[in-house]
Order: C-alpha cells, then structure tokens, then sequence
C-alpha cells in the first residue's frame, strides 16, 4: 500500500494505512484520541486539585511552626512494655500477642540486638535473653533517628517509642519508631 514510514495498521481492523489517517477507510472507524481525552482528564483533575486547596493539614503543621505535632504525640498514650515481656507474650500465644500489641502505640525497653547496615532498621531483643533471635524489629522513620542509633551499640539498652505494625509467631513483631529515648 504506502512505504513503511508513513503507515500505521488500524486498530479494529488491522488494515494498513495511512499514517495521518484518522479514519479507516477499510472499516470507517476513527482512529487515535484516546490519548487526547486522558491528558485532558489528567489536566482537569490537577486544576480541580489545585483549587480545593490541597492537603490542610500539611498547612497548619508547617504554619504553626511544628506546634500540631507536638500536640498529636502527646496525644499518644504509650503502653510500656519490655521485649522480655512481648516475647513471652508471642511465644506463649501468638493469637493473644495480636491482639495485645497489634497497632498499639508502646514505650519499649529491650536490648538492642541488631544495626542494619543501610540504616533502615534496628532490632531490640529481651534483655534476659542473651541468645535470642527473634525479636522486635524497629523501623528507622528519619534522618534524626538515623543519626541516634548510629551513636549506639549493639547490647546497649534502648527504650523506644512507636506504633507495632505487624505481629508474627515467626518474624516477631514490627514497629515503627516515634521515638528514640
């Protein structure tokens, strides 16, 4: 039909043609603008984004100087608890440990058992334990925490402020720091 530069195959018919086609003169059907209507979409809802205002939130925080996260943490009220104790917890019945620590907000006090070297996380382990391995493992959310646990040493004893994100018989339990301490 046309040179191989200047074709394009119809997508309901598969018909060569004409590259600047835009309709099929085999089947009749207008080819392309789809692209057109989802970049225009896409453009719409940005506008619309931009004019509601965006995230609130994120303005108060940063208007008021830091002063609404102060409030939201000591809105907090941290369980205390020792890794000893959430141990025993999850060893005697992991069922019990879900519903105990599951999403709760602790203050935990253990042995710090493990330093990643990618500075992503750390691990506390029961203090009267000297030869476990399982353990609490405590996600690194910041720079400032970064900097802390890179001035510590694995068998300080460390309490830890944060959220437990995930409670499992086999890997332990998962907690993301508010707080070093």
């Amino acid at each position: 039909m046309q040179n191989g530069n200047e074709t394009k195959v119809c997508k309901y018919c598969q018909t060569e043609i004409s590259k600047k086609a835009k309709v099929c003169p085999n089947c009749k059907k207008k080819q392309g603008g789809i692209v057109k209507w989802i970049v225009i979409g896409v453009i719409v809802i940005a506008i619309i984004s931009a004019v509601s205002g965006g995230d609130d939130e994120g303005k108060k925080t940063a208007s008021t100087g830091g002063k609404q996260e102060e409030k939201q943490e000591q809105a907090i009220e941290y369980m205390p608890c020792t890794a000893s104790e959430m141990m025993q917890t999850l060893e005697s019945n992991a069922l019990k440990a879900e519903s105990t620590y599951q999403d709760k907000y602790v203050e935990l006090t253990g042995r710090l058992g493990n330093i990643d070297s990618d500075g992503k996380y750390i691990s506390i382990l029961p203090a009267d334990d000297e030869w476990a391995i399982i353990g609490i493992q405590c996600y690194i959310q910041n720079d400032d925490q970064k900097a802390q646990v890179a001035d510590m040493t694995v068998g300080d004893t460390v309490t830890l402020k944060g959220q437990i994100t995930d409670v499992g018989e086999v890997l332990g339990y998962s907690l993301d720091i508010d707080s070093i301490n």
